[in-house]
């Protein structure tokens, strides 16, 4: 594949939950009222300050695929529906090939 294919504009939504069954809670309800075709899941190790203390604990990082048009009420759901307290919610834009793009699109 040459890197010119990678020129349809998706996004990439990133948070992180508490446990697997918070982060299935969330994906879905996204995934339920159709503003997302897919997530993944990956378990990892966090450190951060909270409250004036550093912190570590296990989470899972939740890597949600949407579209341009839905990306403000992924966020928004995101925060309404989110176990923490602050959420982390970290939009990235990126490039796809156009079969996955279409594919994102069609849901």
């Amino acid at each position: 594949m040459d890197l010119s294919e990678l020129n349809q504009e998706l996004f990439l939504i990133i948070t992180t939950e508490v446990d697997k069954k918070n982060a299935s809670k969330l994906a879905n309800i996204l995934l339920k009222e159709k503003l997302i075709p897919c997530v993944t899941f990956k378990n990892i190790e966090s450190c951060f300050w909270w409250k004036g203390n550093i912190s570590q604990s296990k989470e899972v990082q939740l890597m949600i695929k949407c579209n341009k048009e839905n990306v403000n009420n992924v966020c928004n759901k995101i925060a309404e529906c989110h176990s923490y307290e602050i959420p982390e919610i970290i939009s990235i834009r990126v490039s796809a090939n156009k079969n996955y793009y279409d594919w994102v699109n069609s849901i």
